[in-house]
């Protein structure tokens, strides 16, 4: 479940933890950027259409919202859109079939405790407040292609 993680590029859109849905997900704000022309154009002038991501950075009493993609690092970040470099290092990472863009619309309560408790049971240690890590990153990553969804959870050391 360990595993050594390359510099990523992440480019999408942030939300703030208050734009959160009734249901505790973000379905609306990944529409609204699905919807979105620019970053239509930048999956496509990319080849990146079959990818989708998203990148929950916490803080000690909130967390931003991010939907996106992965991007190579050589990529032009396109107006209206924004770039979070997730830097090397290990995480924590776990690899779902049978996944599709509906992921992304289940409540964050439900997925991100699934997740880590998947991680302790495998004997990584986690903080209990993720925003009090020096890399307070979980990331969620969907190539609809395969239908695989990679979930990491980045850890410090």
């Amino acid at each position: 479940m360990k595993k050594s993680q390359t510099e990523l590029i992440f480019i999408g859109r942030p939300f703030a933890d208050h734009l959160m849905n009734e249901q505790k997900s973000f379905t609306e704000c990944n529409q609204e950027l699905e919807n979105d022309a620019e970053f239509q154009q930048f999956l496509t002038a990319n080849h990146l259409e079959k990818q989708r991501g998203s990148l929950v950075v916490f803080g000690p009493e909130n967390f931003m919202y991010w939907y996106g993609v992965i991007a190579p690092s050589d990529v032009e970040t396109p107006a209206g859109l924004m770039k979070f470099v997730l830097p090397e290092g290990q995480v924590a990472q776990e690899e779902l079939a049978n996944q599709s863009l509906a992921f992304f619309a289940q409540p964050l309560n439900v997925v991100i405790p699934e997740f880590l408790q998947k991680i302790s049971a495998a004997g990584i240690t986690t903080y209990e407040n993720l925003g009090d890590s020096m890399t307070p990153y979980v990331l969620q990553t969907l190539d609809t292609t395969t239908q695989t969804l990679t979930q990491r959870l980045y850890l410090e050391g």
